[in-house]
């Protein structure tokens, strides 16, 4: 439905993440649409509102969704005909860090900003989110910088279905073969090469923005400059994270002659 005008209750709603709403190092939640999300999220686990328990607490929501409930009921899977087909890892959601688009020909995964998780529903053909598990040492902004770098959109393309134009599928299947280095933060030297990965990143998490919002060639250049200079150290830092050698580093680069 339309965000504009829709009346219903804020806490029966939630914004939809399609695969056009973010990109490298950025995240735009649409503006546009809601959906309603008749679901709880209780104790680290989603279940799905009984029908009086939405009537009750959303009834304007439960209205709406009454008003459509013929179409609901077409379709081929639910649970309750007011319930979603697929809803899987609901409550993963609420708490992911990173998307990622279904299909990519360049990295493009984002973060999710602390200030929208909770408020987010990624639509299946968008994608999927990635959270990492609260023992995980590794900060998010640290996996982000892996994941958008060169040697791993390339690790991921070995391993992916490629389409035409480079365009690859980015599945959780592939994803789950990504090689994502292991670091002993209590080593300093370790540590170092931790923090300043996520500071790079933090760095693009600024700068991506004013750079999509830039109103002059001027304003526009310097802040891509800034950016590619900046991605050049991610690469470099990853290069050097996994131990690649110059040749190994020309091949990713594609600079390697076959």
């Amino acid at each position: 439905m339309e965000a504009k005008g829709h009346g219903l209750e804020a806490g029966a709603i939630r914004i939809p993440l399609f695969a056009s709403d973010f990109g490298r190092y950025f995240l735009e939640p649409s503006t546009e649409w809601r959906i309603v999300f008749p679901y709880a999220i209780e104790d680290g686990v989603s279940r799905l509102v009984s029908s009086s328990e939405l009537q009750r607490r959303f009834p304007r929501a439960f209205t709406h969704l009454q008003e459509h409930g013929a179409k609901l009921r077409e379709r081929k899977q639910f649970k309750e005909w007011f319930g979603y087909s697929a809803p899987r890892n609901l409550e993963l959601h609420d708490r992911a860090q990173i998307a990622v688009p279904l299909l990519a020909n360049k990295p493009a995964f984002a973060f999710i900003p602390k200030k929208v998780r909770g408020l987010l529903c990624p639509m299946a053909s968008g994608g999927f989110t990635i959270t990492l598990d609260s023992r995980c040492p590794l900060k998010p902004e640290f996996v982000l910088g892996l994941l958008n770098s060169k040697l791993l959109f390339w690790c991921l393309r070995q391993v992916s279905n490629v389409f035409r134009g480079g365009w690859i599928t980015c599945t959780k299947q592939y994803f789950g073969e990504l090689p994502i280095v292991s670091l002993d933060l209590s080593k300093p030297a370790s540590r170092a090469r931790h923090d300043r990965l996520v500071g790079l990143v933090d760095k693009l998490l600024a700068l991506t923005p004013k750079l999509r919002a830039a109103t002059t060639e001027a304003e526009r250049q310097t802040l891509q400059n800034a950016v590619t200079a900046t991605d050049r150290q991610i690469d470099a830092l990853v290069y050097e994270l996994y131990g690649l050698t110059a040749d190994e580093i020309k091949l990713v680069e594609g600079g390697a002659q076959s």
